[in-house]
């Protein structure tokens, strides 16, 4: 289940609701089998019998991420209102959340939305755009998504607040200038939009111009059949394992279509490596062209494939990036965007 499993939106929640509860708020996360109610006897069955099963399985009920104990993790079977709690506050964190959320009565807290990626991906845009354009405060991750609901006539309902990195987690342990080894490292993500194939091509071009570059590619899922023989695989790899991942790599190539905020790229940047990346709108907040980072358009491996290039061959221009990356990168602390949002929260609460 999608509980067990590592993930970016999941992780930005949990980190919320931790850092929440710790400041003194009640927090329930609440884990739907289904958005909607399923027919048929079988369904109803299943979806009952469904809670019970994920914590036989799943001790704890989330194993990558440490939740904080006072917070309580409700499994239920759908998100019709009978089964979510009463509030002060709800917070719909995806597009399938949101039409829900937004029906529920005045018990259930007032509303707000997550925005943590353009989500036109997961559903027909028109449906995306329906969803923010909710009667709920919206909370975009990055300026990007910010500028799409201002668009959408949503300007005076949305606040912009950054995500956040663990920095004694996500740090530089190998000097920057010390990593003379030509080592990239990426995301293996399934969805489309990650572009897993654009980065692998790219990684193949560089490969042909410098024969001694090395890749590791690290994710929830198991290797990637297109990933060549010569490129390592690191398969769900622990908080320590990620940090020393990061830190043994010189560059971190994003090849991705479309990031909400771009977590790995982030936290690259926060282990001391240079970014290469699409421009895919969420970087924005960290990533300035050829200041912080190297952006390309999306969906051109080939100059995805030039700009690791160029930074292989000038060790002192990936070494300008990476530690201007790393500086930016900084400012972006969880108790700054705790901060934030529980001030957002609290002036909505107040009126």
């Amino acid at each position: 289940m999608y509980l067990a499993v590592p993930s970016g939106g999941f992780k930005v929640v949990y980190e919320y609701a931790n850092r929440l509860q710790a400041r003194g708020h009640q927090i329930t996360v609440v884990h739907p089998r289904n958005e909607t109610p399923q027919r048929g006897a079988a369904q109803f069955l299943k979806s009952r019998l469904w809670p019970y099963k994920l914590r036989l399985q799943h001790r704890p009920l989330i194993p990558w991420f440490t939740v904080h104990p006072q917070v309580q993790l409700k499994l239920t079977p759908d998100l019709r209102a009978q089964f979510i709690p009463e509030a002060d506050a709800i917070i719909a964190t995806a597009q399938g959340t949101a039409f829900p959320v937004a029906e529920y009565d005045a018990r259930k807290g007032r509303k707000f939305y997550l925005l943590q990626s353009y989500e036109i991906w997961q559903a027909p845009e028109k449906t995306v755009r329906a969803s923010w354009q909710l009667p709920m405060t919206k909370i975009a991750v990055s300026g990007w998504l910010q500028t799409i609901a201002q668009e959408l006539g949503e300007a005076q309902r949305t606040v912009h607040i950054p995500l956040g990195l663990d920095f004694q987690q996500f740090r530089i342990t190998t000097p920057i200038a010390d990593r003379t080894r030509p080592r990239v490292g990426m995301l293996a993500h399934p969805h489309t939009n990650k572009g897993l194939a654009d980065g692998l091509k790219a990684l193949q071009i560089a490969k042909e111009h410098f024969p001694t570059l090395e890749a590791v590619l690290f994710g929830a899922s198991p290797r990637p059949a297109i990933a060549p023989d010569w490129i390592a695989y690191v398969q769900q790899p622990s908080a320590q394992e990620l940090t020393a991942l990061y830190n043994g790599c010189s560059i971190f190539l994003s090849p991705s279509w479309l990031e909400g905020w771009g977590l790995p790229a982030a936290e690259a940047m926060a282990c001391g490596c240079a970014l290469v990346s699409t421009d895919n709108g969420g970087v924005h907040d960290f990533a300035q062209a050829e200041q912080t980072a190297w952006l390309t358009p999306i969906q051109r491996p080939d100059l995805l494939g030039e700009a690791l290039q160029r930074l292989l061959a000038d060790d002192g221009l990936r070494c300008r990036l990476a530690t201007a990356g790393n500086q930016q990168i900084q400012q972006f602390t969880w108790e700054r965007a705790i901060v934030a949002l529980e001030r957002a929260l609290e002036g909505v609460l107040a009126n």
